[in-house]
């Protein structure tokens, strides 16, 4: 204290890891301005605060990395709450009896044997890595006000699982040609519009669904998106604009209402886009296709026209390179179609003797 260098961390020794998560939940989760992150994000601090109580209630400046270790050890080997004994759904086995009829038979739709319940899985590593994320994120958050030393759940000292959760998936054309025609095929008249949008944009689910008639100029073929994903700053509403292709402007003009100029643009909602999208990926042959990589394709195709890497990301609302560069999935005979383009040396030997002469 003479030498002016003291620093007070006592309150990191009052306040315990279960205050930091609630703190954090008031301060942060609680102000997403997105549902789902919201929801997700809640449920995971409930989990904290059910499951690890053990660990929050450790004084803040007491933990250390070999605490995250062990919890990053301890989760790789548990299995998902639906596997655990007495668990819900497909993992839990039900002893069905056969329903009888008044004669005594069995009845047609109960006499089938039950498919027997699936084996448990263990957490998976993108899971684990994701917790301990924000783990490292509710320290992060109140280290200057309790004056800690350092964040011990920082990935330095706390590895994270190797994950590969990189998605490569492209469909040939004539794939894509057959969703979404099972699209249309829909009961749901508003699939189809959806789905070929987001193929033509490349914007997330979410903000297709938010769009709304006073954010779209088609006169000048652009569109608005509000409060898309934000990793920076999680709290802040971010807003972009993108452009709108001869296809997509066709969309929208063939909507219903589009002369109204206000409300939602895309009258669905979440579950019935899920459920009625399931479908028809099913009907088309290409269950293994989600909607977000209607995205992947955009953007790949994007940079396979030759867009810049300033045009994709204004396009697509990416921050920074790394995070594009993981929806970059250029197809198998690309990088071979460019060579293809080149002159062979052959020709260009040619050339240049032709020069000479």
């Amino acid at each position: 204290m003479d030498k002016g260098v003291f620093v007070d961390r006592s309150r990191g020794h009052e306040e315990t890891l279960a205050d930091l998560i609630h703190t954090y939940r008031q301060e942060v989760t609680n102000k997403r301005p997105g549902e789902d992150s919201r929801i997700a994000e809640n449920a995971r601090l409930d989990r904290f605060l059910r499951d690890e109580s053990v660990l929050c209630s450790y004084a803040v400046a007491n933990l250390r990395p070999e605490h995250f270790i062990d919890y990053r050890e301890r989760r790789l080997t548990e299995t998902v709450s639906r596997g655990k004994e007495g668990g819900r759904g497909r993992y839990k086995a039900i002893e069905h009896g056969i329903k009888l009829r008044k004669d005594g038979t069995p009845r047609a739709n109960a006499a089938q044997e039950k498919a027997p319940p699936t084996a448990p899985k263990l957490i998976s590593p993108s899971t684990v890595k994701r917790e301990l994320t924000l783990w490292k994120n509710i320290i992060a958050h109140s280290k200057l006000r309790l004056n800690l030393a350092f964040n011990p759940v920082n990935s330095e000292d706390v590895k994270r699982p190797a994950v590969n959760d990189e998605r490569d998936v492209r469909l040939e054309h004539g794939d894509i040609d057959k969703l979404l025609d099972e699209c249309r095929k829909a009961r749901n008249l508003w699939l189809a519009p959806v789905v070929e949008f987001a193929f033509e944009t490349g914007a997330r689910r979410g903000s297709i669904l938010r769009l709304e008639w006073k954010d779209v100029d088609l006169q000048n073929r652009t569109a608005l998106l509000r409060r898309i994903k934000n990793s920076r700053n999680p709290h802040e509403n971010r807003d972009i604009k993108i452009g709108l292709s001869p296809r997509a402007v066709e969309i929208l003009n063939t909507l219903p209402d589009n002369s109204v100029n206000n409300g939602q643009v895309f009258k669905m909602t979440t579950d019935s886009l899920k459920n009625a999208f399931d479908r028809a990926r099913k009907r088309a042959g290409v269950p293994h296709f989600r909607f977000h990589d209607a995205r992947h394709e955009r953007t790949s195709s994007l940079i396979e026209a030759g867009w810049s890497d300033t045009e994709v990301m204004a396009q697509t609302g990416h921050l920074d390179h790394k995070s594009l560069n993981r929806y970059a999935n250029l197809r198998e005979t690309f990088l071979a179609d460019k060579l293809a383009d080149l002159p062979t040396r052959a020709s260009t030997l040619k050339l240049n003797t032709h020069k000479d002469g």
